[in-house]
Parts: structure tokens; C-alpha cells; sequence
């Protein structure tokens, strides 16, 4: 597959103002920073980098940003972004550059492969752990982590220190952070139980003892 190419103009107007007639126009302002150089404000094409970024490989890529009617051209992630909280759309774009051999901290999502063999016997899965921090080359960022957990019995988790990790790339995340666990049905209704309101457990023995005491200081004064 060939770089993931995105036009970027140079931004030179500035400020709440000029941000919301660009938005108006079809474009997103943009800051490309890092990489030991200054910021530079450009602006994009919204519609376009919308589908891109909507696709499997938008998030955790690494683009090839193209300076309008010049030749420079620079490569660099998507670092951050800002959505409005009403229409969902991007307002506001951050890229980091990223150079040739550079090491980048990402989060990848965590995907399950396989049927576990306690969950066949009757238990169930849960899945907490739905991603994994790690830092790895930039030109090496896994798309998704694959966890087999068809050996999997009742009782039995996968940790991220269990998970094998591609080459060159470091786990960030505590290696005791569990991302799956096989539980039995009785342990869940146990979980259940304990994760009960104790204020709604305690409120009737609370209004039993008024009660009680109620009552007794009507028979002391009768």
C-alpha cells in the first residue's frame, strides 16, 4: 500500500474568528509541530481527511503531509484533535513530525482470537484490557494486538506482560494490567453482589432501629 498522502495549506489567518469561517469553507486548522523545528499553522481539507481518518489505518499513521504548490513534503502523525461536541466533525487537528528511525509511544487496540475452552465449560468472558500503551519505530506501528485466548479455562487471565509484542516494540502499560479474564457464573454473581449500593443495604435496618427505639420510649412513658 502506498503512503497516505495529505494536502496541507499554510494557515495565515488566526483566531476563534478566522477558525470558523475556514470551518465554513470545508477546512480544519491544523498545527504540524516537533521534530526540533517551529510549528507551523496549516489548514486541511475536512471531507478528506474525515474518510481518511475514518478508515482502519487513520489512527496510529504515519502521513505523508504535502505543502500546497511546493515540493516540501514531511512525514508525521496525528497527535491530537478536537471534535465539536454537537455536529461530531473535527474543528481542530495536531500533527507531530516524525523522522526517519524515530521511536513513538501509541496506543494499539487489543483484538481476541479463538473460543476459550472455559467459556465453552460454562463460564464467561471479560474483557477489560481493550488496548495496550507501548513505543515502538514509527515505521513499525502494529495496526491491532492479537491475543489467543482459546487455551483459556475458568479462572485463567491474560495479562500484558503475557502478550508477545512485535519486534523492537516496548510495553508502557503495567505488565499487570489484565486484559481478559475467564470467570466463572458464580464468581460473577458474587462480583455482583459485592458491587451492591451499601447504602441501600443499610437503609432498613436503619429505619427498623428508629423504630425499636421509638417504641421503647413509648412504653417507658406509658
Amino acid at each position: 500500500m502506498g503512503e497516505l498522502v495529505i494536502e496541507v495549506e499554510r494557515r495565515e489567518r488566526f483566531g476563534k474568528g478566522a477558525s470558523r469561517k475556514l470551518r465554513a469553507q470545508g477546512l480544519i486548522p491544523a498545527v504540524v509541530y516537533g521534530g526540533g523545528k517551529e510549528p507551523v499553522p496549516v489548514v486541511v481539507n475536512r471531507k478528506f481527511v474525515t474518510e481518511l481518518l475514518h478508515q482502519e489505518k487513520g489512527k496510529n499513521t504515519i502521513f505523508l503531509l504535502r505543502m500546497k504548490g511546493t515540493k516540501q513534503e514531511r512525514h508525521a502523525m496525528l497527535k491530537d484533535f478536537q471534535v465539536d461536541p454537537i455536529t461530531q466533525q473535527y474543528i481542530h487537528l495536531d500533527f507531530i513530525r516524525v523522522m526517519k528511525g524515530q521511536h513513538v509511544r501509541v496506543e494499539v487496540p487489543v483484538e481476541l482470537t479463538g473460543e476459550s475452552v472455559g467459556v465453552k465449560a460454562g463460564g464467561f468472558l471479560d474483557f477489560t484490557g481493550r488496548s495496550l500503551h507501548i513505543e515502538c519505530p514509527a515505521d513499525a506501528i502494529p495496526e491491532k494486538i492479537v491475543v489467543d485466548i482459546s487455551g483459556l479455562h475458568i479462572g485463567q487471565h491474560v495479562t500484558a506482560a503475557d502478550v508477545s509484542l512485535p519486534a523492537g516494540a516496548k510495553l508502557l502499560d503495567d505488565p499487570h494490567k489484565v486484559l481478559v479474564t475467564i470467570e466463572g457464573r458464580a464468581a460473577a454473581a458474587e462480583e455482583e453482589l459485592a458491587a451492591a449500593p451499601a447504602g441501600e443495604e443499610m437503609a432498613e435496618p436503619e429505619v427498623i432501629r428508629r423504630g425499636k427505639a421509638e417504641a421503647e420510649e413509648g412504653e417507658e412513658e406509658s
